[in-house]
């Protein structure tokens, strides 16, 4: 399909989901399913991210080998180098040798010293001394006599000669493998500027598709949203129509002690407490109490509102701070995700009602988001990604439910301890980078066993989400499998994977290895980086053998490569790739800067601060970097870039200063130091003096202070 085509047709289910959305959001009726076009469509922003994805690994895949190569021809060179300067000094320390052997060769000759050395050994130590050696070779006394001293030279001399050839003879096979190695690293330099160009041309050609798929996203959030209220308001009218009152809250928690009419109800041949049944005209209805009816109520005012680091209301709400005001005035929830826990009865998964309090997190990671349950495993929830309150799915990632309407939980319950990098999960956003801290970083299979397969995000109905979550890797069956860093197993057989080995690595982040033949390790194993841990296969959902290997960071699997690359990598946000956030989405801060609105804010405040100060805005050279720009300064600065799709910039948290700012110990510089944390912004531990990059200019917005 052309380019213009795929326009058109995006446009037009466009204008079709307009048209659908245009119905009241609090209708009698329920809004009915969106048209084909529209349901088409919903993958529409996850297609053109799924492209980047698929791009941005390939282009990955290149600049990997190139930096490889780069990194062989730098070691070549040096060691030819290196073999080169040795075997000029075997060449002096032979040649002296011979020298001094052609010496006392010429003096026992003069003296008449017998030797026991032949004619031809005679012959080569005399030849530095002796420009003319026939009246030396024809003289008997001289070839038969030397004594052992001038034997034991000449032994000296030959093993002097022979390791300068040896020497010399491999620092020419050096200065090959570093011409060889220079040629590949040159050769692959083109095939990246080659790569460089085509990513670009591919990025530049999704720009214009990326506003209209933010918009339809947005409008289909919408749709999703009134659609879940149309469910709900069904429900509430299935129970004025039964002529039902929801009982308080008291009378539903012990499903052996009901009001008269009300029976228990149950999931898997279990009682569920704190809700209940009624039969009506041979149908079973589900009762809720009506304090739980009065929350999840409460919830779908608020679906919509903009979202807000940590606040709680009327205009904006953090992740907790909807929660709170949905239960309100029932019950007052603590101040952190990680205090809820503690306060309110858990429930089994299997057992979700309407109004329970779903927390996320993990127990590396500790507790970083909460929601309001839904039916059809859905949930209403402040996202920071989507910007607002929304309907939305229940992430892989859910710890448990809590049912506030049961009280105070039967026995202890201890919430895992949070990490300094759980404010970078919060309310349904990954970190926008993380770097990896738990040792070294490895690739997954040993170098030369394997080729580069699917890549994450291509989109395909093989796989349940629509799209491929990890990057996979055709090998053999057998090859071994090894953990890239270090961390804790779990072994786990789901039919996707057949056998697989997850591994907790701390901070949210976890590495997954699917379709093993093999599993070596145990569950609760502290692995290292690079410990084999199995083997490949092609069990479960596979279409042969190979490794399917996943990143997930807060529950979220991101694309591998990069960390591969890098050993670090930068994430989603909003649901757009980085460098391919659109303008919409984005704040600006004078000059043509732009950034994400919530670091732009921060930005701007730490400039008045700055003003006030030095009587002068901040200095910038550089904000939200676009991925073809990346691409581009990589292409013509491959030691100095980041590599592209890694780069903070990307997701328009950094920018770069000037000022005085940009060079360290300045008045400038150190009251930045000092004051640019208040308002978000760090400078990075890499880019501080003595750091692995230098870069005073350098500065990201990290933790917000209100966070």
């Amino acid at each position: 399909m052309d380019l213009g085509r795929r326009r058109g047709l995006r446009l037009a289910a466009f204008g079709t989901l307009l048209a659908v959305v245009a119905l009241p959001a609090y209708a009698d009726d329920p809004t009915p399913p969106p048209p084909a076009s529209v349901t088409d469509v919903n993958r529409s922003l996850e297609q053109l991210q799924a492209e980047a994805a698929a791009v941005q690994a390939d282009f990955a895949k290149a600049t990997i080998a190139y930096t490889k190569a780069l990194k062989d021809a730098q070691a070549a060179e040096a060691a030819a180098k290196k073999a080169e300067a040795t075997a000029t000094v075997s060449k002096g320390k032979a040649d002296e040798e011979r020298r001094q052997l052609g010496l006392l060769t010429a003096q026992a000759y003069q003296l008449g010293i017998p030797t026991v050395m032949g004619t031809e050994s005679m012959l080569w130590s005399l030849a530095p001394v002796a420009e003319n050696l026939q009246e030396i070779a024809d003289r008997q006394t001289a070839i038969t006599q030397l004594g052992s001293t001038q034997v034991s030279q000449y032994r000296m001399a030959m093993e002097a000669e022979s390791e300068s050839i040896r020497l010399k003879a491999e620092a020419t096979a050096k200065r090959q493998a570093a011409n060889d190695a220079a040629a590949k690293a040159q050769d692959l330099s083109k095939q990246v500027q080659q790569k460089a160009a085509d990513a670009s041309a591919a990025m530049a050609d999704q720009t214009a598709d990326l506003d209209v798929a933010s918009a339809l996203s947005k409008q289909l959030q919408q749709v999703r949203n009134q659609q879940a209220l149309a469910r709900w308001q069904t429900y509430l009218t299935e129970l004025t129509s039964a002529k039902i009152t929801p009982p308080a809250a008291a009378l539903l928690k012990n499903p052996a002690k009901l009001p008269a009419g009300l029976a228990p109800l149950t999931r898997r041949g279990t009682p569920v407490p704190g809700v209940a049944s009624a039969a009506v005209a041979g149908r079973t209805v589900r009762v809720m109490s009506a304090e739980t009816i009065r929350a999840v109520n409460q919830a779908f005012s608020l679906v919509g509102k903009p979202y807000g680091v940590a606040a709680t209301g009327p205009d904006k709400y953090g992740c907790l701070g909807a929660a709170r005001v949905a239960w309100q005035p029932y019950t007052t929830l603590p101040n952190l995700v990680s205090k809820v826990y503690p306060d309110y009865q858990a429930v089994p998964n299997a057992q979700i009602q309407p109004g329970d309090l779903l927390v996320m997190g993990s127990k590396s990671l500790g507790l970083v988001h909460i929601g309001v349950a839904l039916d059809n495993g859905e949930m209403i929830a402040a996202d920071e990604a989507k910007g607002s309150v929304v309907v939305t799915t229940i992430p892989d990632n859910l710890y448990a439910a809590l049912r506030p309407t049961l009280g105070a939980p039967a026995k202890p319950q201890v919430a895992p301890v949070g990490t300094s990098d759980a404010y970078a999960f919060r309310c349904g956003n990954t970190a926008t980078s993380y770097n990896v801290g738990s040792g070294a970083w490895t690739w997954p299979l040993p170098d030369g066993t394997y080729e580069i397969g699917t890549p994450f995000g291509q989109s395909g109905s093989m796989w349940s989400t629509g799209l491929h979550t990890g990057q996979d890797f055709p090998a053999p069956v057998g090859t071994t499998v090894r953990a890239v860093t270090s961390g804790v197993v779990r072994v786990e057989h789901p039919a996707w994977a057949g056998n697989l080995v997850r591994i907790d690595h701390g901070n949210g982040l976890e590495t997954l290895y699917a379709h093993l033949s093999r599993i070596d390790v145990t569950d609760g194993q502290q692995v290292t980086a690079g410990q084999q841990i199995g083997a490949v296969g092609t069990e479960g959902n596979s279409t042969g053998p190979h490794l399917h290997f996943e990143v997930r960071l807060g529950g979220d699997p991101v694309n591998p490569m990069p960390f591969l690359a890098t050993g670090s990598a930068s994430t989603g946000w909003g649901g757009y790739s980085n460098g391919m956030i659109p303008a919409s989405k984005l704040c600006g801060i004078g000059g043509g800067h732009m950034l994400r609105c919530d670091a732009s804010a921060a930005y701007l405040q730490l400039s008045s601060a700055y003003r006030a100060r030095f009587g002068k805005s901040l200095c910038i050279t550089d904000s939200y970097r676009s991925y073809a720009s990346q691409v581009d300064l990589y292409a013509r600065k491959p030691s100095l870039a980041a590599l592209p799709g890694t780069s903070n910039h990307g997701w328009g948290v950094a920018v770069d200063l000037c000022g005085g700012i940009d060079k360290y110990n300045t008045a400038q510089y150190e009251w930045m130091k000092s004051h640019a944390a208040t308002y978000g912004w760090v400078h990075p531990a890499w880019a501080e003096q003595g750091g692995s990059r230098e870069e005073p200019w350098h500065w990201e917005f990290g933790n917000p202070a209100s966070s």
